[in-house]
């Protein structure tokens, strides 16, 4: 994107939206900046509201900035937690996000699903919501609305989960701490762990991040994998794009180095921040009538992959004795 007064322009208002998602998102927690930003940029572009003049800022967010906030995502992968959840722990998170990718992506394409749509639902749900759907479709060419789409059912299903999980928890008589091994296995974005994990109580929550954040740290191996077989004809150089390199130097330089936490609350913060402005790009290249066009039925799939889900995530966790 060139520097133009009108580029800057537009790129400002799309900061200042950015800015207000963190705002809406701080009121209510269970949500994400990135979707609601991803939401406002659907609802400008869709109401007129954003012209063919504001276009080389919105692919400036959707490129550039998405791929510095897939670098920062590095800020988000603990060793420590991934090393504190213990060898059955490991085991059930391992079981629970091969099962959880493997199974639902196999599902969603035979149920005519795109292979672009259905990674990135498989990852959504196996890893981190939003988070880890902006990293894989930043790696392989993926269609803005189906992007999109992702977001939105792995908003709507992570929500669910706040108001469904913790009484299902009391009902099946679950400890606090098989709870929240449950939740943190479960539930996709990382503030809906904590919102859902927060209505069982401390020691819930305690072990609904740990896992969680252990689910976070296979985000690496998924991302390297993901690109290395994405199909395109690359040469040996340019076979795992710079970002992606980026993200796990990132990823082993803080682990690596006693940062204070302070820095590496900041750098996780960064990461979202930009990994939003992505997502806004992304919105404002999407009309309604692409959304439309792929009809109820991933979303009927995707409301009862996401029971699926929840079951199996508990059924392993059970199984594994956490």
């Amino acid at each position: 994107m060139k520097l133009t007064t009108n580029n800057l322009k537009y790129f400002s208002a799309i900061s200042i939206l950015v800015a207000l998602a963190y705002g809406f998102s701080k009121l209510q927690g269970a949500i994400s900046p990135l979707f609601i930003s991803m939401l406002f940029g659907l609802a400008l572009v869709n109401t007129g509201l954003w012209g063919a003049d504001g276009e080389e800022a919105a692919n400036f967010a959707a490129k550039r900035c998405l791929r510095l906030g897939v670098v920062l995502l590095g800020f988000q992968i603990s060793i420590d937690k991934f090393i504190e959840v213990g060898p059955r722990g490991l085991l059930a998170v391992v079981t629970i996000v091969t099962g959880v990718f493997l199974g639902l992506r196999f599902a969603s394409i035979r149920s005519g699903s795109s292979e672009s749509f259905s990674t990135l639902l498989a990852g959504g749900f196996a890893i981190c919501g939003a988070t880890a759907i902006a990293a894989i479709s930043s790696t392989r060419k993926s269609q803005e609305r189906d992007v999109s789409y992702a977001v939105a059912l792995v908003a709507l299903c992570g929500t669910l989960s706040v108001f469904v999980i913790p009484p299902l928890a009391n009902l099946f008589s679950l400890s606090d701490t098989r709870a929240g091994a449950w939740i943190g296995g479960a539930v996709h974005d990382v503030g809906q762990v904590i919102a859902t994990a927060s209505l069982m109580g401390p020691e819930a929550l305690d072990s609904a991040v740990i896992v969680k954040l252990t689910r976070v740290v296979l985000l690496i191996p998924l991302i390297l994998l993901l690109t290395l077989k994405s199909g395109e004809k690359k040469s040996p150089k340019s076979a795992i794009p710079v970002f992606v390199i980026g993200f796990v130097a990132c990823a082993l330089i803080v682990n690596a180095l006693s940062l204070p936490e302070s820095a590496v609350g900041a750098g996780r913060e960064l990461s979202k921040i930009f990994l939003s402005l992505g997502l806004l790009g992304m919105g404002l290249g999407v009309k309604w009538a692409s959304i439309k066009a792929l009809g109820a039925k991933p979303l009927v799939f995707g409301l009862t992959a996401w029971v699926a889900c929840g079951g199996f995530a508990l059924a392993v966790i059970t199984w594994v004795g956490l």
